[in-house]
């Protein structure tokens, strides 16, 4: 049996962002909320979901991606705002929005896109909507979540911080019960980065 490996392709985030991440998930969890915190030091903007991949394939996937990525040039956007998917009346993802220089950013994601598919790889058939994930809210929390659109419009009301774009990382991740470990498996520098 072909060992595989579950991988996807995201933007890092800065230690700034992930500490962000944190008192926004220590804020709502001492306001009674309860949901599947994400750990922040894995918080990552993810460009593409794969899936399991057989190990044999990641040299190819690599191949493909490094130039797509290498079209684009270094670039900044922010984490700023916030929401739920797919509302804030029956949440099921709550979530830091993604502001700055978006136009370019859907580029990217395009690209690796592109280039995913030509290894195989099937589109996501839904619309890219940049954003980084604080909690998964499962049915039996709902009733834990009070005053939602307020607290959201609080967090969304932070100043914005920086996240530099000059990569795109192939991650893998493990699930444990202890949570998802992430593990680079690849670094793909956009045109012009170190």
């Amino acid at each position: 049996m072909q060992d595989v490996w579950r991988l996807f392709a995201a933007i890092e985030i800065p230690p700034e962002v992930r500490d962000r991440v944190a008192a926004v998930r220590d804020r709502l969890r001492d306001a009674g909320w309860r949901a599947k915190w994400v750990t922040p030091e894995g918080t990552h903007l993810t460009l593409k979901f794969y899936g399991n991949v057989p190990v044999d394939d990641i040299p190819a996937l690599g191949a493909a991606l490094r130039p797509a990525v290498a079209t684009a040039r270094p670039f900044t956007i922010e984490a700023a705002g916030a929401g739920a998917f797919p509302n804030p009346r029956r949440p099921r993802v709550l979530w830091l929005g993604v502001a700055g220089d978006v136009r370019r950013l859907g580029a990217l994601q395009r690209s690796v896109e592109q280039a995913s598919a030509a290894q195989g790889y099937p589109p996501e058939e839904r619309a890219f909507h940049p954003h980084l994930t604080v909690a998964r809210v499962r049915p039996e929390d709902l009733g834990s979540l009070r005053d939602v659109e307020r607290r959201l419009a609080e967090i969304a009301a932070l100043p914005p911080l920086p996240i530099p774009v000059d990569r795109v990382t192939l991650f893998r991740s493990e699930l444990r019960r202890t949570g998802a470990v992430y593990t680079v498996v690849d670094e793909f520098p956009l045109g012009g980065a170190g």
